[in-house]
């Protein structure tokens, strides 16, 4: 398999609507006679809603169809607590990272006091059901983890740059989906409608959340070749 980190928005998804929902994480390219490419994604930095929740995305899943090497995403966008916001304040928080993400590397910019200067710049109105810090962390996190792996080639290196941390081993990027994935298949009748077979999809792998933001919820990527349909689960295990 060939591993790409951080392909474009443009290249993963056709709906513009998920811009600042989902975050490209990496490409995988499979070894098949298609050159079928997939993409790890992540929803991280925003909190769910399950009576939104529909048969293609939930709290546990998303189900994108493979359209042209690119994700279809057919759920429900309401299922994100927020999404309105997101839309209104993700293009701001691109512009001021693409004018000062090399100033906030070099001063090696904390979480906390990056979230307190970037409200200021922000046309806010409050929602409870919003939670902006956590939002705000997750795109900082993500995009000072992007820009060091562009200028620095270190990947997951965030908590070594900006919070002092000492430099892990180096990560594969994909890891082999583990036992714990033996819990989600028992619970598999609960936690995925009946149009959702584990059986017919192919265990691709997982990355790990904290190793491209500080949250924990790991991505597991698998396919089913027949009808063309990825499932992203979210793994807290």
């Amino acid at each position: 398999m060939k591993i790409t980190l951080y392909p474009s928005f443009e290249n993963v998804f056709i709906d513009k609507q998920l811009k600042g929902i989902f975050y490209p994480l990496c490409a995988v390219k499979l070894n098949d006679e298609q050159q079928t490419q997939l993409f790890f994604v992540s929803s991280n930095g925003v909190w769910t809603n399950e009576e939104n929740q529909s048969d293609n995305n939930s709290d546990i899943y998303t189900k994108f169809t493979l359209v042209d090497n690119k994700y279809q995403f057919n759920g429900n966008i309401e299922l994100y607590n927020g999404y309105e916001i997101v839309q209104d304040i993700f293009h701001l928080l691109e512009l001021d990272f693409a004018k000062l993400g090399n100033e906030y590397l070099t001063n090696k910019t904390k979480t906390a006091d990056y979230i307190q200067q970037i409200k200021t710049k922000l046309p806010l109105t409050e929602n409870l059901d919003f939670d902006l810090d956590y939002y705000l962390q997750t795109f900082y996190e993500y995009s000072i983890n992007k820009l060091n792996y562009q200028l620095n080639n270190e990947f997951g290196a965030f908590r070594k740059v900006i919070d002092g941390w000492k430099q892990t081993e180096k990560s594969p990027i994909i890891y082999e989906i583990d036992e714990e994935f033996e819990e989600i298949e028992i619970d598999a009748e609960e936690l995925f409608p009946k149009n959702i077979n584990l059986a017919d999809y192919e265990k691709i792998g997982q990355v790990i959340g904290c190793e491209f933001f500080t949250d924990g919820n790991d991505s597991l990527l698998l396919y089913n070749p027949q009808d063309k349909t990825v499932l992203i689960v979210n793994n807290y295990l």
